[in-house]
């Protein structure tokens, strides 16, 4: 059964993006590379594959960028939902630092591809704010900040006086990163599948792999149109939707609540856009858009069933239209467009790229975590060169099964 992973109007579907008019694979094919997944995750590996010149199928359940990839507040960092400090003490120093370091370098890596793209896919760097939620948590930004630059991470303290002059913000204290973006994650899904059908990829959408058998040297997926695809290679970008067939127990499914304001939102003069998180967990994550919106996320909860996570949608929206008009009190905030969307996280807030125990000859791009978009990213780099058989010493880090200590209480 295909996991109903969002409700509600995103804020990226508000204009009628132009989601290409794919058909529906009616025929037994074969590839050298096939994947699985049509979100923004399967878009970026099958772009940067058919760029190689590598011949690439794409499969998609639904439409093209209609799953979780729309539910998505699409803010790029670098930072995972494990802080630096607290990832250096899961999994060592080099593994944690590198972990980070590759987020950073996605972030430019996206910029450059987006560029030779057909759009800009609203595509804006930005610098981001780290809040500390109250007082007490001054003393650990203060050591998580100290952290970062021993570890030449481009951040510094930024405290209240700060805070309220530059970014109308009231905050004891945040960490000011100079490296994080945003980005229509619709736009940017449709402009990657768009430009690499020009080079040769083919799409078939509204086709459910139902199977996955590996014979030889060769993958075979049955659909459930009865549809054999025989491939090479197989990447299932598949998102939260795999922990069906994975069912991994250091990662938990979440529910997590969106909401946009009207469009053309006035700030102080001269007001700087950053993208903004805080220390609080669950946190709320705020960002802007090309035509300036607010939008904002959080009040996360375990995700039980789709029923429940829907009907919390109205009081979550409250919640959050509340936090937003204690954040922003100079502004008149209106709502413009709500939605809650299901999502992944790992125990150590890192994605899960490469072979899997169970499938083989496949491999994985699961960007689990709040920074689906950069391990995306990550994932589009390290897939060619294992399918490939180059040595890739990122993938050790991000590999199934790797070991790592419990996280903290706060964290």
């Amino acid at each position: 059964m295909t996991l109903d992973l969002r409700t509600g109007r995103p804020v990226w579907l508000l204009n009628k993006p132009r989601i290409p008019r794919n058909q529906r694979l009616k025929g037994n094919i074969r590839s050298t590379v096939v994947v699985v997944g049509g979100g923004v995750s399967g878009a970026l590996v099958a772009h940067r594959l058919t760029e190689m010149g590598i011949q690439v199928t794409l499969v998609e359940a639904r439409k093209i960028g209609a799953g979780s990839t729309a539910a998505s507040t699409a803010i790029l960092s670098y930072e995972a939902d494990v802080n630096l400090g607290d990832l250096i003490r899961r999994i060592g120093k080099r593994s944690a630092v590198r972990a980070y370091q590759a987020g950073v370098e996605a972030i430019n890596s996206l910029a450059a591809t987006i560029k030779g793209l057909d759009g800009s896919c609203d595509f804006k760097k930005r610098r981001s704010l780290y809040l500390a939620s109250s007082s007490k948590d001054v003393s650990l930004l203060r050591r998580e900040c100290q952290i970062r630059q021993k570890n030449d991470f481009d951040v510094r303290l930024v405290l209240n006086r700060e805070l309220t002059k530059t970014f109308s913000l009231s905050a004891p204290c945040a960490i000011l990163n100079e490296e994080a973006a945003e980005v229509n994650p619709v736009k940017l899904t449709l402009s990657l599948v768009r430009c690499a059908r020009k080079k040769g990829l083919k799409v078939f959408t509204d086709t459910k792999v139902m199977a996955y058998r590996r014979e030889g040297k060769v993958s075979v997926l049955t659909t459930d149109g009865n549809c054999t695809i025989r491939a090479r290679n197989v990447i299932f970008a598949t998102g939260y939707e795999s922990q069906e067939f994975l069912k991994q127990k250091s990662v938990r499914l979440t529910s997590s609540y969106a909401i946009a304001s009207k469009p053309r939102m006035k700030f102080p003069k001269n007001y700087e856009y950053p993208v903004i998180w805080e220390t609080a967990r669950p946190y709320l994550y705020v960002r802007s858009t090309a035509d300036r919106r607010i939008v904002a996320g959080g009040e996360d909860v375990d995700f039980v069933d789709e029923d429940k996570r829907d009907r919390l949608l109205g009081s979550k929206t409250k919640i959050l239209e509340r936090k937003i008009r204690k954040m922003f009190p100079h502004t008149s905030w209106t709502l413009g467009a709500a939605w809650t969307g299901t999502f992944a996280e790992s125990s150590d807030g890192l994605p899960y790229i490469g072979p899997h125990k169970d499938f083989p000859g496949a491999l994985f791009a699961l960007g689990y975590g709040g920074n689906g978009i950069t391990f995306a990213v990550i994932a589009s780099l390290i897939i060619p060169d294992l399918i490939l058989g180059l040595n890739n010493s990122d993938a050790k880090i991000f590999r199934f099964g790797r070991k790592a200590r419990r996280r903290t209480a706060h964290w």
